[in-house]
């Protein structure tokens, strides 16, 4: 192993992903220079040109880094999409983190870090985003009350909903809907 090898390996640097991996030696397991494995010892690695190399050795690919996965963006990056899809699919229901961390398998202080360090908004604005988005939809159609529009994407009060959309949007429903049907007539 180089020095410059190493370097690459402790300091997590992708740009040498693809150029070598490296495995250790006591879990077998071997990785891009990239993986954020913890307290390495230069003496318990051992390099390979390729990972077919490694896996031909009896190696195999860290669950953490996924080397066998080219395409792969990443543990963090994986679990920040599967919250934005969760959201996606579930903003009608009440947000909690606890649920989705659940689900996702993860501690609920760790997927709120790596969600918002990802995504670069909390969850719960997030949430809250997705919601308005929804809700303006359903404001370019006069016929629909505000109450009934706030219930579809999931609040339960009227109020509440004109709040956080007011936060969101800087604009009232009311207001929304207003300069949304004026633009129409000109």
């Amino acid at each position: 192993m180089t020095k410059e090898q190493w370097l690459a390996i402790k300091n997590h640097d992708k740009t040498y992903d693809g150029q070598f991996y490296y495995a250790l030696k006591r879990s077998k397991k071997v990785c891009r220079p990239s993986c954020h494995k913890n307290a390495l010892r230069p003496e318990r690695v051992i390099i390979f040109d390729t990972l077919q190399d490694a896996l031909d050795k009896g190696y195999t690919p860290c669950s953490k880094c996924r080397p066998d996965k080219e395409s792969w963006a990443g543990a963090r990056i994986e679990l920040a999409n599967a919250a934005e899809r969760m959201v996606l699919e579930h903003y009608k229901e009440k947000f909690s983190l606890e649920a989705m961390a659940r689900e996702l398998f993860v501690d609920k202080s760790y997927l709120l870090r790596t969600f918002k360090e990802i995504k670069s908004y909390t969850l719960l604005e997030f949430h809250n985003l997705t919601r308005c988005e929804k809700a303006k939809e359903l404001l370019h159609k006069p016929e629909l009350s505000i109450s009934y529009i706030a219930s579809e994407v999931g609040y339960v009060s009227a109020s509440h909903f004109t709040q956080v959309f007011r936060k969101v949007t800087g604009q009232t429903p009311s207001q929304y809907r207003t300069s949304y049907l004026r633009s129409l007539d000109e």
